[in-house]
């Protein structure tokens, strides 16, 4: 790449210029830096507010320069001072603009088919969005797909867990990531469904289980054998993605599969499968939240905050709209509307008021800072992931407390 090389400076000194000092020349070589493109202070490109100033001021000092030329030395060398005095201070006071990224026009939200993220598709239909004069790209897609792709920075922001927040920053994520709003905590839609013949999470050892090896499901998963005196090593487990784990299960080729709504529904037509723990268990071990690019976020804090203010205005609207509310739910996350009924008490959304108890330091999981702190202890523990986090910067609740 060649080198840009800097323009020539134009020297002012009192002593090289003539005999009287030539103070309207000095103006002229000032006039004549203005009259370009920018003029240049410190490597600060100057804005037209200043050229303009700059003109008017060089217009004044040149009417009263008559008068100063026949007088002493002091006075003319007093208007050579306001001269290098104003230069200093329009860099100083008229704030030239620096070059920055442009704010975004468009947010480009990713969420899934989990009831609780599915949330988002009634604030894109009933205009919530332009309320708060967003434009939001809502990007569908699986649960693993949207977390991939925001790690990836092809999303600005996403609906996923807390504990997908931190494993993937401790693991592969291109973006730094930061939860700003929780959205729902999984009151039973998580579940760990088996086949006839299994009791308990003891009766899986040995057995194989079907899960996603990079998501919350396995989390639950690890944190139930913990509980019950298993260890990882002690059952098969077969990494695939949701659809085909419900698959492989249904038809016998696994002997149970750690999934959640509205995938339970389909494992559960195996005759005889039973739900033998669910996130219900662990309170508040899994959350959901608004996940932001950090660069997003301190590029447009704006828009993240109108995007926070959207959720909640979006849960006052289901309040207020629970027909038409559940109806969108459902057909987004695949369900019937009856089907969205009977779960509806597994998946608990959060407003603003959940939101700012949840931020607050407790000792439990229903504590966002303590569910942190374990999770990421709980990930380095079991050496699942290979990076360092700073857990104290991945919460900012500041656009929660901003809620107008």
């Amino acid at each position: 790449m060649g080198s840009i090389s800097e323009p020539k400076a134009t020297k002012f000194s009192p002593n090289s210029i003539g005999g009287e000092l030539n103070i309207r020349s000095y103006l002229r070589k000032i006039n004549d830096l203005i009259n370009g493109k920018s003029i240049k202070f410190s490597g600060i490109i100057l804005d037209l507010d200043i050229i303009v100033v700059s003109k008017l001021f060089i217009s004044f000092l040149d009417k009263i320069l008559v008068k100063t030329m026949k007088q002493r030395q002091p006075l003319m060398n007093f208007s050579l001072f306001l001269i290098g005095l104003f230069l200093i201070v329009s860099c100083q006071i008229l704030q030239p603009k620096l070059e920055t990224e442009t704010p975004a026009s468009t947010v480009r939200l990713g969420f899934n088919n989990w009831p609780g993220c599915a949330v988002w598709q009634i604030a894109a239909e009933q205009g919530i969005f332009e309320k708060n004069n967003l434009d939001v790209d809502l990007q569908f897609s699986d649960y693993t797909t949207g977390f991939t792709n925001f790690a990836s920075g092809q999303l600005d922001a996403n609906c996923h867990t807390l504990y997908d927040t931190i494993y993937l920053m401790g693991t592969d994520s291109q973006v730094d990531q930061v939860i700003v709003a929780l959205t729902d905590w999984s009151t039973g839609g998580d579940q760990i469904i088996v086949a006839p013949g299994i009791n308990n999470i003891r009766d899986l050892k040995g057995k194989k289980i079907a899960l996603e090896s990079k998501s919350v499901g396995n989390f639950m998963l690890l944190i139930a054998l913990e509980k019950y005196g298993l260890k990882p090593s002690d059952i098969q487990a077969l990494n695939h993605d949701l659809i085909t784990n419900a698959a492989l299960f249904v038809e016998g080729e696994v002997d149970a599969i750690i999934t959640y709504i509205p995938f339970s529904k389909e494992a559960m037509n195996l005759p005889g499968s039973q739900i033998i723990l669910t996130s219900k268990d662990f309170p508040g071990v899994i959350s959901d939240h608004l996940v932001v690019n950090r660069k997003f976020l301190k590029t447009n804090p704006q828009v993240v905050q109108a995007l926070v203010n959207s959720w909640f205005d979006t849960v006052e609207f289901m309040q207020k709209n629970p027909d038409v509310s559940h109806q969108i739910i459902a057909y987004t996350s695949g369900l019937t509307i009856q089907d969205f009924k009977n779960y509806e008490s597994q998946i608990s959304i959060k407003g603003l008021s959940e939101n700012l108890t949840a931020f607050e330091r407790r000792e439990t999981f229903t504590s966002l800072p303590y569910a942190a702190e374990k999770i990421y202890q709980f990930l380095q523990k079991n050496k699942l992931i290979t990076k360092s986090v700073n857990i104290e910067q991945i919460l900012d609740y500041s656009f929660v407390r901003n809620k107008n």
